[in-house]
């Protein structure tokens, strides 16, 4: 090498630092990780990312679902931040166009329709002009889902959120057989979430309930599943503590 002409050596400098491109298993990796860790640049930048792997129509449903789940993760990490609102509707409204673009893309994707259906949930209270629209949108697709796939935690976790607000003690039965359920990962983009968030969600629910030890324990087990939980760790635990120092 020493003899090499220069470039050669420049050409082989070139092609072992320049950067590889995203793979969809990488930007999951990173939205996942970023989403609990509430790192707002990491997840545009795996928002991006994915939109570019969408262009390949044999992975957009996937890499639209990633764009969506990271800027749904932004959405919501900007509520507990209390970031500027016009950005959180912004990242909230872009998530909605990913997972329908993923739908629009494969229409039987089961885990796109379940948050699908959760952002018209939050739209059914942001958007008071068209609370019924929402509330049709919400139902359809949590029914799809289901229809699709009636065992897929992500889905359940979603429909269980809903059904607090007809049928709550159906809803804690259902988050409760959530949290007792195996923490899978699977070595591939598909999507693998939903045990944490269900015992995340149990840990919230329970603290206002007036629970506040099983909250405790449910939330610090959320805290064991996904260390660096920015939420549960910042947010959730000092509350509990709060309550129960009272």
């Amino acid at each position: 090498m020493r003899n090499a002409p220069i470039g050669l050596l420049i050409l082989i400098l070139f092609c072992t630092s320049a950067p590889r491109p995203a793979t969809l298993l990488d930007v999951k990796t990173r939205a996942m990780r970023a989403g609990y860790t509430a790192d707002l640049q990491a997840l545009s930048d795996a928002a991006r990312d994915a939109r570019a792997l969408a262009a390949d129509p044999a992975v957009a449903p996937l890499a639209h679902y990633w764009a969506g789940y990271a800027l749904w993760q932004r959405a919501v990490n900007e509520v507990n931040l209390k970031s500027d609102p016009a950005q959180i509707a912004a990242d909230r409204d872009a998530a909605l166009a990913e997972f329908e673009a993923a739908l629009a893309a494969r229409e039987s994707f089961a885990d796109a329709h379940a948050l699908v259906a959760w952002l018209h949930g939050w739209l059914w209270s942001a958007d008071a002009a068209n609370k019924d629209a929402h509330a049709k949108a919400l139902l359809a697709h949590h029914t799809r889902a289901r229809e699709l796939e009636p065992n897929n935690p992500r889905v359940l976790w979603a429909y269980a959120i809903a059904l607090q607000f007809r049928d709550k003690p159906g809803a804690l039965r259902l988050f409760d057989e959530l949290t007792r359920r195996p923490d899978t990962h699977v070595a591939s983009a598909e999507p693998d979430w939903g045990l944490p968030e269900a015992v995340m969600t149990l840990a919230w629910i329970d603290l206002n309930a007036g629970d506040a030890a099983h909250a405790e324990t449910l939330a610090r087990r959320a805290l064991e599943l996904r260390p660096g939980w920015h939420y549960v760790e910042s947010i959730l635990i000092p509350q509990i503590e709060a309550k129960k120092s009272h």
